[in-house]
C-alpha cells in the first residue's frame, strides 16, 4: 500500500466518527512529519478526506478542511478546486 493510501485509511475512521478534534490533531501530526520515504502527494490525500467527509455528511469537518484547502499554494488550489462542486452536493444530498 502507498504511503497516501495509509494515511487515508489512518484519517476516515475521524471522519466516520465525526471526531473533528482527533483529525486535526491527526492532520498536524502527519503533515508535519519530514521522514516519509517520498515527497507525500497532499493534495491527493486531501481530496480523498474532503469527498470522504462529504459524503458522510460530516459538515464541520469539511468547514475545517476548508482552511486546510488556503494552505496549499496556488497551483494545488487550482488543481483541487474542482472537486468542491461535486462535494457540495454529496453534503447536500
Amino acid at each position: 500500500m502507498q504511503i497516501e493510501e495509509q494515511l487515508i485509511a489512518e484519517f476516515k475512521p475521524f471522519i466516520n466518527r465525526g471526531n473533528l478534534d482527533g483529525l486535526i490533531y491527526i492532520w498536524n501530526e502527519y503533515y508535519s512529519e519530514t521522514e516519509y520515504e517520498r515527497q507525500v502527494a497532499w493534495d491527493y490525500v486531501f481530496q480523498k478526506i474532503y469527498l470522504h467527509a462529504a459524503l458522510k455528511k460530516q459538515k464541520g469537518i469539511c468547514t475545517w478542511l476548508d482552511g486546510v484547502f488556503l494552505q496549499f499554494n496556488e497551483m494545488t488550489q487550482i488543481a483541487l478546486r474542482q472537486m468542491f462542486p461535486y462535494a457540495r452536493h454529496l453534503l447536500n444530498k
